[in-house]
Formats: structure tokens, C-alpha cells, sequence
């Protein structure tokens, strides 16, 4: 007992790892925002300027990158040579630019297809999941639930032979 409390009294809980000072980009969520620009009729350039605002620092950079060297070589050129995190996003944007495909309907597309991509990688993470539960179980659960279930048996076989002994 005593040495449960010890252990209790020096026992440090786990710590969270901390985040580092960058933030995550997440292109879903700028994609949203611009389909929310898109659909309440601004230009293009206007709903990606307001989407990089609300987006967060990582992505208001590259769209700002974006937008000023589309003001040299021409909004569709920019939106091709957007930088990597972007450029899925990009790519379709200057495609329907090019082509005058309607952006509203671009851009919901993508937002569709990238939940599609996601609910898919978290399937496959849930169907890892039993796989990765079966360590614990084999190795937590188990000798605990034959320790309480066989326990008290051999208990009993070890005070009666000890007892028939004496």
C-alpha cells in the first residue's frame, strides 16, 4: 500500500507534445471560404484575397504570393505556379479560368472530393484500429482477467495442500 502511494506522489503525468510555431494549412478550409466568396458573387481574385485573410498565416502567404505575381503575369499563370500546399486547389482554379468553367461549382468539386480522400484515410485508420488493440488486450487484459478468474482456485489448491501438510 505504501508503495502505491509512493508511486502515486512521484508519478508525472504525460505531457501533450508541444505544437510547433507553425500552423497547420489546410486547404479544405480555404477552399470553403472561397466557395463562400465564390457564391456570394464576388470576382475570383476578390473571394481569394478574402479567403487568405480568414485562412491563417501559412495560407495568407502563399495566397498573397499568388496574387501579387498575378497582377504580372496574369491570374490562370499565377494560379499554375502556386506554391505546393496550394496548388491542388490552384491547378483547378486556373484550369476553369482558362477554360470559363463556372469557379462556384470548381470549387465545390474539389471540396467534395477532398472529404471524399479524407472520410477514406480515416476509414482506413479505423479499420487499423482492432489490429492495434490486440497488444494491449494480449498483454494488459488477459493475465488480469486469468489472474481473477484462476486466482482464487489456485488459492484455494495452495492452503489446502500446505493445510494437509501440517
Amino acid at each position: 500500500m505504501l508503495l502505491i502511494l509512493a508511486g502515486l506522489l512521484v508519478w508525472k503525468p504525460p505531457r501533450l507534445p508541444r505544437r510547433s510555431g507553425r500552423t497547420r494549412v489546410d486547404l479544405g478550409a480555404t477552399a470553403r471560404l472561397l466557395l463562400i466568396g465564390l457564391t456570394s458573387g464576388m470576382p475570383l481574385s476578390g473571394a481569394f484575397q478574402t479567403a487568405g485573410t480568414y485562412a491563417g498565416p501559412p495560407m495568407q502567404g502563399m495566397i498573397d504570393t499568388v496574387s501579387r505575381r498575378a497582377r504580372t503575369i496574369g491570374f490562370a499563370a499565377a494560379l499554375a505556379e502556386a506554391p505546393a500546399p496550394l496548388r491542388p486547389l490552384a491547378v483547378r482554379l486556373a484550369r476553369a479560368h482558362t477554360t470559363g468553367a463556372p469557379m462556384a461549382d470548381t470549387v465545390a468539386a474539389f471540396i467534395e472530393e477532398e472529404r471524399t480522400e479524407r472520410r477514406a484515410a480515416m476509414l482506413v485508420r479505423i479499420n487499423r484500429l482492432p489490429v492495434t488493440l490486440v497488444v494491449p488486450l494480449a498483454l494488459l487484459i488477459l493475465p488480469g482477467f486469468v489472474l481473477l478468474t484462476l486466482g482464487p482456485t489456485v488459492a484455494g489448491v495452495i492452503t489446502d495442500l500446505f493445510g494437509a501438510l501440517q
